[in-house]
């Protein structure tokens, strides 16, 4: 794998349409076509869980599979192309890992409760636009595939498209670091549709802050500890009682 500016794989630079692809839209296309799949053999089954009333659980098993045929496509390509499987190095020194590790929840808790003392004005569910299932994202929900999703698939999924494929594009094609970040972050937040602009603040800080560790360390390694380690104080926080 041939690198060129803070250890980017050169390959990413010449793919820039690609690389919008999927961090843009290959969520969606694959979440499309693998509903109407299911709905061919199922008798509408898979679009019968988003409707109101639908079950929670289909709801996360069709996520989970949608999120991790794109993580598993999009590996594939990044490999071919000489970009490896996560689009960016993915060892790093145990410092950095651990660095990311720990920073990472403060960083969200931080943020979030910043936003909602700023924003929410006491509404226990600020963060979630009206229209979406509520459902979905309650302690009632919590369950192997959503901890799995949460904790794992979906880390991974986001950084090797954000962190990997967009920004190691982007650095590539000669960027400064702070403009490839911002413009990826940026695009992480914006793509979380699901969320009410406030909440869309601590998301893009967020994304600011793995980009960062990912120029910093010139790996995946940190940003994927401190995405993982944030999303798993989030999972304990919504399990807690009360909460």
């Amino acid at each position: 794998m041939s690198t060129g500016p803070y250890n980017s794989p050169i390959s990413l630079a010449q793919r820039p349409l690609m690389a919008v692809f999927w961090t843009v839209f290959a969520g969606h296309v694959f979440a499309i076509a693998l509903v109407f799949f299911i709905n061919l053999f199922t008798g509408g089954w898979a679009s019968a869980q988003f409707r109101p009333g639908g079950a929670v659980a289909g709801q996360w098993l069709i996520l989970s599979i949608s999120t991790f045929l794109v993580f598993a496509v999009m590996s594939v390509w990044a490999e071919r192309i000489g970009a490896g499987p996560f689009g960016a190095a993915l060892r790093s020194s145990s410092d950095w890992i651990a660095i990311g590790a720990i920073t990472g929840p403060v960083v969200l808790v931080a943020c979030t409760t910043l936003t909602a003392f700023a924003f929410s004005g006491g509404d226990p569910d600020w963060m979630l636009r009206e229209g979406y299932d509520q459902r979905a994202f309650s302690r009632a929900a919590l369950g192997p595939l959503m901890i799995a999703t949460v904790l794992l698939i979906v880390p991974l999924l986001e950084e090797v498209a954000f962190r990997g494929i967009a920004l190691g594009c982007l650095l590539g094609r000669g960027w400064p670091p702070a403009a490839a970040t911002a413009v990826t972050a940026a695009t992480f937040a914006a793509l979380h549709t699901n969320y009410t602009w406030p909440a869309l603040i601590p998301i893009f800080i967020m994304g600011l802050y793995l980009g960062a560790l990912r120029v910093v360390s010139g790996s995946l390694g940190p940003p994927l500890a401190a995405h993982i380690a944030a999303n798993g104080v989030s999972l304990l926080m919504l399990a807690w009682p009360g909460s």
